[in-house]
């Protein structure tokens, strides 16, 4: 590196100022050393400290991939998709079943353009890639365990499974434990950005990958190029309850959008009766005794709503309708079939991270009673029981990294484009809403699918990628009608 961009490096470190010390330039990341990884790919590890807060303590490698262009290069577009696997590995032409079909199509349009570099998530890398992996002996809770929380003692065995899994990472990550925060990725974004010789970053995020932007954005506003997020998680949000509020009352809106989903529908096994009405029924059928199920087996409350959770993302309201259905019928084994039974526990280290970003500080079980409690007077028939789902992510975990919510402080940086989807129940729409109202610049598009819809809505795509190459803005109030959902059941 030349002493005029050392130089220019370490002004502008002094000069970016975030909440809780020093934004640090990227001088301190080691170089890149690209090999050919498959696929077309060329992969490479980058060489970060494990805080950027200690710039000269232990040193941690993050894995990144790039796609080359396929046209004349604009310069590189850096994306995170988030989790809770890697990102790097969606650059591979291989369609799983979180990949929407149309993926090929959208990477196809970025590489006219772009060098599209993928980067993971501290701990998350592909396999063989020889960055930082962490595998966690121990499963951590599933999500969904305190939904079907009865007693005390269930919620301290959610909280036991939690806190070994949280064990086991911690001894497997070393001393790279203490740098699981978006935080710190916002630097290594930024690290990134530097060895790549961009000065204005470039960058794409979903999901998780939006939190890193938050991040980035308060770090080094002056660094800013042009920043797409979609499906905002927002962190934002400096209480607990607020933030779930959100969830509730998303969730419970989407019952009735569900109930009006399957009125349109002939081939909705609901159709011609009230989907919600019929739900309710259930509910209150459930709460008397538990629902029989063929081979003799029982469906408990717990389980119903954990189901359900799973089953009103829009792309298995099919899957919810028919289940419904044959419960009401006197067989709710659907609700324990492999499409809508709640995922077990996994060895990622993500929920550890995602933790130490959003619930720092946990409630206690008598504080989250009286949360609960307020939840289900907002969102009494479905939307309350968020509060569980997004609790027991965490229940149990403490002692990791904490980079705690906060309103955001984000001044003059260039247009930023959000997409907003209006069947988006993964971050919630008004969640989204929240943070891009805090970024005077920000330009919202909104679109009638849901989560993660870029790819599989090709006006999306059309905007998104006019904003990616010229800067072009969608007009104000432009919205995109829905096109995923419409494919639903079909």
């Amino acid at each position: 590196m030349n002493r005029r961009r050392l130089i220019a490096l370490c002004l502008a470190a002094c000069l970016a100022v975030p909440l809780g010390g020093i934004a640090l330039a990227s001088a301190q990341a080691h170089g890149l050393v690209w090999k050919d990884c498959g696929d077309g790919l060329r992969c490479a590890n980058l060489v970060v400290p494990v805080d950027w807060a200690d710039p000269g303590g232990p040193k941690t490698a993050v894995h990144v991939a790039e796609a080359p262009a396929t046209g004349k290069s604009m310069g590189p577009l850096i994306i995170n998709l988030g989790g809770p696997g890697t990102t790097t590995a969606i650059l591979r032409p291989k369609n799983t079943a979180d990949t929407p079909p149309e993926w090929p199509i959208l990477l196809k349009q970025l590489r006219s353009r772009f060098d599209v570099i993928a980067i993971d998530p501290r701990g998350l890398s592909e396999p063989g890639s020889g960055a930082k992996t962490v595998n966690c002996a121990e499963p951590d809770a599933s999500i969904y365990g305190l939904i079907s929380a009865r007693t005390k003692q269930d919620w301290d065995a959610h909280a036991a499974q939690n806190a070994a899994h949280q064990a086991s990472c911690r001894k497997t990550a070393g001393a790279a434990w203490r740098g699981m925060t978006a935080w710190n990725v916002a630097h290594d974004l930024d690290a990134l950005r530097a060895e790549l010789g961009q000065d204005k970053l470039i960058y794409v995020g979903n999901s998780y990958g939006t939190v890193y932007a938050q991040a980035y954005l308060e770090l080094f506003p002056q660094r800013v190029g042009r920043m797409y997020f979609d499906g905002t998680a927002d962190h934002t949000q400096q209480e607990f309850e607020p933030w779930l509020r959100n969830y509730a009352l998303t969730q419970e809106r989407h019952l009735t959008r569900f109930r009006d989903w399957c009125a349109r529908r002939s081939d909705c096994a609901l159709h011609g009766r009230d989907a919600g009405k019929a739900w309710d029924e259930l509910v209150a059928r459930v709460r008397r005794a538990p629902l029989p199920a063929s081979a003799g087996r029982k469906v408990t409350e717990g389980q119903l709503y954990a189901a359900a959770i799973k089953g009103m993302n829009p792309p298995r309201w099919p899957l919810l309708a028919t289940a419904i259905r044959k419960a009401l019928d006197g067989d709710a084994g659907n609700f324990l079939a492999a499409e809508l039974a709640p995922d077990t526990g996994n060895s990622y280290v993500s929920q550890d991270s995602l933790c130490n970003d959003f619930m720092p500080k946990l409630p206690t079980y008598e504080e989250f009673q009286g949360i609960e409690a307020r939840l289900r007077e907002i969102a009494p028939r479905f939307g309350w029981i968020e509060g569980r789902l997004e609790l027991g992510r965490c229940w149990g975990r403490s002692g990791g990294a904490s980079w705690a919510p906060h309103p955001l402080r984000v001044k003059n940086v260039p247009p930023v484009l959000f997409a907003i989807g209006e069947l988006d129940n993964t971050t919630n729409y008004l969640g989204q809403q929240h943070v891009a109202e805090q970024i005077s610049s920000a330009r919202v598009l909104w679109h009638g699918d849901g989560h993660g819809s870029w790819a599989s809505n090709s006006c999306l795509r059309r905007h998104v990628f006019a904003y990616l190459t010229t800067g072009a803005l969608p007009a104000p109030g432009t919205r995109c009608p829905a096109e995923r959902i419409q494919k639903v059941g079909k």
